[in-house]
Formats: structure tokens, C-alpha cells, sequence
């Protein structure tokens, strides 16, 4: 089996199986055969093909693995993903510029950021882009990091030697 969405999709179902009562376990049987068409293998004998047709979303999938390269994200998806991450970024910074201080003085550092943000985001959108997956990877690393220190470390009952 060299899928591996199937592979686990089967051991999931196969987990089920073996928990459920009986009359579901029928149900989850069929669902299991019935789930994806199978290559025959040297311990599976070969079963006659299946007489109804394909569903819609397996045709979908079959045409879409047969024209994309394996590995490769479509162009279309790649464009829709750069367009609505370029969208968020100018709409991120937008809400920020308006929720900005009105009154800061010339050399408050939360008005340079947003001002320094705002002139990105007029002069090179991409380049705002980018800059903006950096700052969240790092503000997540932080996050992170913080939360791991924040725990305190689980102390392990001393062992009582017997006199």
C-alpha cells in the first residue's frame, strides 16, 4: 500500500472496528472495503472491480493527481495563496495604523513601527509580506519558548529507604 492517507485511514477505521459493537461493526466493514479501490497484492486475492461509479470528488481527485506533477501545488492555488497572504498583511497593517496613538510624539517607537509598516506596505507589498511571516515565526518562537520556561518542572517523590 503505498498511500499513506490510506494506509491510515484504514488503521483508523480497522481501531474502530475492533471497539465497536456489532451492528456498526457491519457498517464499518463495508465502509472498509468500500473505501478505496485496492491493488491486489500476493496475499489479497483479487476481487472483480467495483460496478458502481467513481464519486465525483474521486473523479475530481484522479484528474487533478494525473495533470499536477507529484509534489507540486498548482499554479492557481499558489496565486490564490500569495493573494489572500498579500491581502491579510495590507489589512493587518491598515488595522493597525488606524488603532495607532493619535497623540505620540515624533520619536515614540509605536508610531515609527506603524509608520515604518505603512510606508512598506505603499512601497513594496511583497517585501511587507514577508517581513510580517518573520515577525509572527518569531513572536510564535517566543511564545513557545516562554511557555516551556513557564512550566515548572514536575519533582519526582524521593524514594523512603526502610531502617
Amino acid at each position: 500500500m503505498s498511500d499513506p492517507v490510506q494506509a491510515h485511514f484504514e488503521a483508523a477505521l480497522t481501531r474502530r472496528l475492533q471497539a465497536a459493537p456489532e451492528a456498526v461493526q457491519r457498517v464499518l466493514q463495508a465502509r472498509l472495503q468500500s473505501a478505496w479501490p485496492r491493488q491486489p497484492t500476493q496475499t489479497q486475492p483479487s476481487r472483480p472491480a467495483r460496478t458502481q461509479a467513481p464519486s465525483p470528488l474521486a473523479q475530481l481527485n484522479r484528474e487533478i493527481a494525473a495533470t499536477a506533477p507529484p509534489g507540486r501545488e498548482l499554479r492557481s492555488a499558489q496565486n490564490f495563496r500569495d493573494t489572500w497572504s498579500r491581502i491579510c498583511a495590507e489589512d493587518e497593517v491598515t488595522q493597525a495604523v488606524e488603532q495607532g496613538p493619535e497623540n505620540a510624539g515624533p520619536l515614540n517607537s509605536h508610531r515609527l513601527v506603524l509608520r515604518t509598516l505603512a510606508l512598506m506596505r505603499d512601497l513594496s507589498p511583497d517585501y511587507l509580506r514577508r517581513f510580517l511571516s518573520h515577525a509572527d515565526t518569531l513572536l510564535w518562537l517566543e511564545q513557545a519558548q516562554s511557555q516551556t520556561r513557564a512550566k515548572p518542572p514536575v519533582a519526582k517523590p524521593k524514594a523512603r529507604t526502610k531502617k
